[in-house]
């Protein structure tokens, strides 16, 4: 049998045939439909528009996109391509080495390009090698739209094999890309020869952490891309819940950076979708605001404006500082953080009427109004006992103290509400039950479910990962389905004791990535994960008022007001590069600044993104400027609603870097000196 076969099933009023093409006319221009032609000549199939043309070749699956001056090409097929997986076992497989190879032309009338469908892989695994693999994979490659963005579909026919992992289409070569632009943390930009090895996740020695999609340090929006000359070009994952990446930047590159896609709950299971869209004239900047459109075209985008009119409050974070409110920090004996040398520094008490007090003498600083977020509640305190949090402590002044402390709050014109943790769920809670513990699909190989193998104390019981590392001592993962009937729990019985905060600051919600859970009596995808999550937050939103989160990867925007910063690494300032990870930019502000609102330590790094002003949590030794944070303050009254339009270097050690608003704000920061330009200037006053 030919490994290759070729066909033309569209009308012939589409195609004009001659020995050896399959060629799709131009439609006429009137009709909208893309005018693009399909070709086949020497082992090449051409999708050629009037603004890009893409090359397959046919024989290694590699792909060249020329647009403009710019050449982008992605490497060839690799035995990494596809991970199998049949009768217990598990191998990779070369998408060039099906045995059968159908390629045809493919056209919906929206778009134009060509379908693969691939089959008769041979078995390269322990089990039966040589056999024929159960499977058929159906990938298409089409040009649509004005601008002739390249979009990619994939599905796996599976039987009784299943496909786990699918690295395709291929990764750019990086040997020809100047930039690689990596939507990481709040955005990282990274130079072909970089000389310092860089992993988006794996930060210390023995991190076996996994690229995956929503979390924060690897993936804080569904893009990628690169730039190249004066060009640029960028990759927006249409089916994020299950994807990843290929990534490995080695000390002085290049980096290499592809999609990949995982499996949900086992299998391949549904169509996965990328599209690529390329820029003659473009950078990072052009990058960012074509996903800016994409997630206001999609309905990810969720002006702050909106939030404002569906619920008031909100307008609360604009312009104000925030601030945390401490109670009990109460390390549990045993736990990985107990302090056994300096058991004193174990438990700490900050009572709730020490809290009024602190925040009465913010008032008299000159903070009219401050947000508020209150930690430590619980009975047991912080990071204790989750998802079961009440009563308050009562050496804390229980009920009587936690309603007196959100009656303060009023009283001053404050808005407050509470630290929340509905994932972790600790072993010493009155509701454990293994149950309702994430499950993993095997009991075999190491932990999963993030943080993974992060830390040195995480484990699985039977099918259960398992981890010792906060204050709480050994936890588990609660099934994402459960976290709403715990937050009503908590929230009626603090109703009916008169305590009723403004919002909720749902912890890990927006930093780590969904969970999966393999547990046969109530199964939970990545996708399931996510709307329980969000029903957590809207429940918040319509009964309390604020929703936040921890840094917020871009699927949360529709459901909070605000995120803490996503400044996880060791910024670029352009004075000490031997010291920086990469080059920070700032994509996911260029993409959701006057979308939801960002918390930032009072320093340059929050003035150049007008972020609002974190003065911590009034603990022993923190030291806050009191007047930057004011006038911090005061920048984000000006522009938190706005876009950020542009940001910039201006000199080519990246000392100094600007950014600037819808207003004509900018805001320019001198790292040499660590100087901060605000024009126009802000006026001076409280």
């Amino acid at each position: 049998m030919l490994k290759y076969r070729f066909a033309c099933f569209l009308p012939a009023v589409l195609l004009a045939f001659r020995p050896g093409v399959c060629a799709a006319q131009d439609a006429p221009s009137d009709t909208g439909a893309p005018q693009v032609a399909v070709t086949h000549a020497a082992g090449k199939w051409t999708l050629a528009g009037r603004k890009n043309t893409v090359v397959l070749n046919e024989a290694d699956l590699a792909v060249t996109v020329q647009s403009g001056p710019a050449s982008w090409k992605m490497v060839p097929s690799a035995d990494t391509d596809m991970l199998a997986r049949q009768d217990g076992d598990e191998f990779r497989v070369r998408l060039a080495d099906a045995g059968e190879t159908r390629i045809t032309p493919y056209q919906t009338g929206f778009k134009t390009g060509i379908k693969m469908v691939l089959d008769r892989f041979r078995n390269t695994g322990l089990k039966a090698p040589g056999s024929l693999l159960d499977v058929r994979l159906v990938l298409t490659m089409c040009l649509e739209g004005a601008e002739e963005e390249l979009v990619w579909e994939a599905t796996a026919i599976e039987h009784r094999t299943v496909v786990r992992e699918l690295n395709w289409p291929k990764e750019m070569d990086g040997r020809e890309v100047d930039y690689t632009v990596i939507s990481s943390d709040d955005g990282t930009l990274l130079p072909r020869d970089w000389p310092k090895p860089y992993h988006p996740i794996r930060r210390t020695a023995g991190d076996l952490s996994i690229i995956q999609s929503h979390l924060i340090e690897s993936w804080s929006m569904s893009w990628w891309g690169f730039e190249k000359g004066g060009s640029a070009m960028m990759v927006i994952v249409e089916t994020p819940d299950d994807a990843a990446y290929v990534f490995d930047h080695p000390a002085g590159g290049p980096t290499r950076m592809g999609p990949s896609w995982r499996a949900q709950l086992g299998r391949f299971a549904y169509l996965r979708s990328v599209r690529m869209a390329f820029f003659p004239k473009g950078n990072y900047v052009t990058l960012a605001k074509r996903y800016r459109r994409y997630v206001q075209d999609s309905g990810l985008f969720v002006p702050l404006r909106d939030k404002i009119a569906a619920k008031p409050v909100v307008k609360n974070l604009i312009g104000s500082a925030f601030t945390g409110a401490s109670v009990l920090r109460n390390k549990k004996p045993g736990s990985a953080t107990y302090d056994t040398a300096h058991p004193e520094v174990n438990r700490r008490l900050t009572t709730f009427a020490e809290n009024i007090q602190r925040l009465r003498d913010l008032k008299a600083k000159g903070f009219d109004h401050l947000n508020v977020s209150l930690s430590g509640w619980l009975k047991e305190g912080y990071d204790r006992q989750t998802p079961d949090a009440l009563p308050p402590p009562r050496e804390a002044g229980g009920w009587e103290g936690m309603k007196a402390f959100f009656d303060a709050c009023k009283e001053l014109g404050y808005t407050c509400w509470l630290h929340d943790q509905y994932r972790d769920y600790y072993k010493d809670a009155p509701s454990w039950n293994p149950d309702f513990a994430v499950h993993e699909e095997d009991s075999i190989r190491p932990p999963a479910a993030f943080p993974g193998t992060r830390f040195k104390n995480d484990w699985k019981e039977g099918y259960i990962p398992l981890m010792d590392h906060w204050d709480g001592g050994t936890q588990g993962y609660l099934n994402n389905r459960f976290m709403l009937g715990h937050v009503v729990k908590n929230y009626r019985t603090m109703f009916e004791h008169g305590i009723r905060p403004e919002g909720s600051y749902q912890d890990v919600f927006g930093y780590i990535p969904p969970d999966e859970d393999f547990n046969p009596e109530h199964p939970s995808t990545r996708t399931d994960s996510m709307n329980s999550r969000a029903e957590v937050l809207r429940w918040v939103k319509n009964n309390l008022g604020i929703a936040g989160t921890e840094d917020g990867s871009d699927w949360v925007i529709p459901y909070v007001d605000y995120v803490t910063s996503r400044m996880n690494r060791v910024a670029s300032s352009g004075v000490d590069p031997e010291h920086e990870d990469a080059i920070q930019v700032p994509l996911y502000e260029l993409v959701f600044h006057d979308a939801v609102v960002t918390t930032y330590s009072v320093e340059p790094r929050g003035f150049l993104h007008a972020s609002a002003p974190q003065m911590g949590y009034g603990r022993p030794g923190t030291v806050v400027d009191f007047g930057q944070a004011k006038r911090m303050a005061a920048l984000h009254r000006r522009v938190g609603l706005l876009e950020m339009t542009n940001h910039e270097f201006l000199d080519e050690r990246r000392t100094r870097e600007r950014t600037t608003f819808a207003d004509g704000t900018t805001v320019t920061v001198d790292w040499s000196v660590n100087k901060i330009e605000i024009r126009p200037e802000l006026p001076a006053g409280r």
